[in-house]
C-alpha cells in the first residue's frame, strides 16, 4: 500500500524548520522579512496541494514568486515581454508540471500566472544551458530574474 500524502499545508510546517538554519544568520530585519515570505505561500496552500510538486519547497517559491509578480505588476504596466522562444522542450515540460498549480486560484491570479510562466520563454536559452536536471530551478531563476529587472526598472 502507497503512503498517503499529508496536505501542503501540513507538509509546509517541516519544510519551513528546514530553513531555520540559514534564517538563523539573518538579522532582525532579515529574519521579519524571511518570515513574511515564508508566510506569503500560506496564501496559496490550495494551488500549492493541487500542484502535486513532490520537493516542498518548489511550489512554496512559486507562489512566492506569483505574489511578488502581481505586487510589482500592480505597480507598474508599463513592463512588457517583448521576444520570446517557445521552442524549448525543457521550460515547457517545466511549465506543464505546474499546469495543476493554476486551476485552483482565482481567475485573475491564474492569468496573472499564466503571465508569469510565460514571461520565462526569454530565458529558454539559458535554461536549456543548465540542462533537465535544475529545470525547475532554472526555471525559478528565471521568475526571480524577471521580477528583479521590473523593479529595477522602476528605480
Amino acid at each position: 500500500m502507497g503512503r498517503t500524502i499529508p496536505s501542503f499545508r501540513i507538509a509546509a510546517i517541516p519544510e519551513e524548520k528546514e530553513w531555520k538554519p540559514f534564517r538563523k544568520y539573518l538579522n532582525k530585519n532579515g529574519k521579519k522579512a524571511f518570515d513574511d515570505m515564508f508566510s506569503i505561500a500560506r496564501l496559496y496552500n490550495s494551488a500549492c496541494s493541487y500542484g502535486s510538486i513532490p520537493i516542498r519547497i518548489h511550489p512554496t517559491m512559486i507562489s512566492i514568486d506569483l505574489h511578488h509578480y502581481n505586487l510589482l505588476n500592480e505597480k507598474s504596466s508599463d513592463f512588457d515581454i517583448k521576444e520570446t522562444n517557445n521552442n524549448s522542450i525543457i521550460l515547457k515540460r517545466e511549465i506543464e508540471k505546474l499546469n495543476n498549480f493554476a486551476p485552483v486560484l482565482r481567475k485573475p491570479n491564474r492569468e496573472l500566472f499564466n503571465e508569469m510562466l510565460q514571461s520565462t520563454y526569454i530565458y529558454s536559452n539559458a535554461i536549456n544551458a543548465k540542462g533537465e536536471q535544475l529545470s525547475t530551478e532554472s526555471l525559478i531563476i528565471s521568475l526571480l530574474f524577471t521580477q528583479y529587472k521590473i523593479k529595477k526598472s522602476k528605480v
